[in-house]
């Protein structure tokens, strides 16, 4: 009759031998997560890099393939309207010398309502000011969704309690980034 202890020993061992075989799995999926993590990012930034180099080099509405789920949707390149279901073309990421013409539909529309403001707006005000029912909390997400997307790509700031100013580079047509704070230049400060 063998041990209990004996046994013991033989258990952990197995259990021991176990783990190292999933580590070792594991390192393997996280390196393969990475290296997926890597080239959706290179996709992204190159997407990104190309979308804002057509917008800089665009002076006139030209139609873009937009990808969606693997058809192509037609949308209107800068300064126009995106055509179908009310979807606009996404703002590129702001750089110096970009105006509001750079940016389409709503999202132009949001980010000319934060600038004409006085200070900073929330979701519902922005649904207001751009003739959504500011009473559908559905019709103030779409539009607060805009906000974020351009504070994402640098055109607005949002502040901690939620409401939206205009981002420090595009503040103002003779603003230029290095010099613009977070608040607008003639935001009031007490």
């Amino acid at each position: 009759m063998p041990s209990v202890l004996g046994l013991m020993e033989r258990r952990e061992a197995r259990a021991r031998e176990d783990l190292e075989s999933w580590t070792e799995v594991l390192e393997q999926a996280q390196a393969e997560v990475d290296a997926a993590r890597e080239r959706v990012e290179r996709a992204r930034v190159g997407r990104e890099e190309l979308v804002s180099v057509l917008a800089e080099e665009s002076a006139v509405n030209v139609p873009v393939s937009v990808p969606s789920g693997g058809e192509a949707a037609s949308a209107v390149g800068p300064g126009g309207s995106g055509a179908g279901a009310g979807y606009d073309e996404r703002p590129p990421v702001w750089r110096s010398g970009m105006g509001e013409e750079a940016l389409s539909g709503l999202y132009r529309k949001v980010f000319a309502v934060v600038v004409a403001a006085s200070g900073p707006v929330s979701g519902v005000e922005l649904a207001r000011a751009v003739g959504r029912e500011a009473d559908s909390k559905n019709e103030v997400e779409k539009i607060r969704h805009r906000a974020y997307a351009l504070e994402k790509r640098g055109w607005l700031v949002r502040e901690k309690n939620g409401r939206f100013m205009p981002g420090p580079g595009p503040v103002g047509r003779d603003a230029s980034p290095a010099s613009a704070g977070r608040r607008r230049p003639d935001a009031v400060t007490a």
